[in-house]
């Protein structure tokens, strides 16, 4: 599916973009819900990783999740060693004052690369961009597009928001 220069082969819904759907008084829960629909509407396949399902049941539950609208992504040893070699790189590049590196994060991060169904990744964390930016002048070359959460759907996509 193409919007603008855009195309999108499939999107890796985080953590934080579940939470943000299901949590109506969120400020960021607007945009989450208009992604979602647009996604939908588009027939765009969302992936939500075994990972993420795993931090949402920290608070969450199972049952919460649109699992009907979402391709479950279990991770794998493929996943496992993008994963270890971006954590290698972060972390040799990391200054003893940072703090650690979110290992989840990172292997999501791997998940959405190494899978070619998968071209975008759908987060709010825009920590995210910082490390994307570290591993590429390291040398890494993503095939992923962070799409940002904090962006509205509309600008992203160079779309005209008309009120509904």
């Amino acid at each position: 599916m193409s919007a603008g220069n855009t195309t999108f082969e499939g999107v890796l819904l985080d953590t934080s973009f579940i939470i943000r759907l299901l949590k109506t008084d969120d400020p960021l829960h607007a945009n989450t819900k208009a992604w979602f629909r647009w996604l939908l509407d588009h027939k765009v396949p969302m992936h939500l990783s075994t990972i993420s399902i795993s931090e949402f049941c920290v608070k969450g539950s199972f049952d919460q999740l649109p699992l009907r609208n979402v391709r479950v992504l279990p991770f794998n040893w493929q996943h496992a060693q993008r994963s270890g070699e971006f954590a290698r790189i972060l972390l040799d590049q990391r200054k003893d004052e940072e703090r650690a590196v979110v290992i989840n994060d990172i292997k999501l991060l791997a998940q959405a690369d190494v899978e070619p169904r998968i071209s975008h990744f759908l987060t709010k964390d825009q920590r995210l961009s910082a490390k994307i930016t570290q591993l590429s002048l390291a040398g890494v070359q993503m095939r992923t597009t962070l799409l940002d959460l904090n962006t509205p759907l509309a600008d992203v996509l160079g779309l005209l928001n008309f009120p509904e």
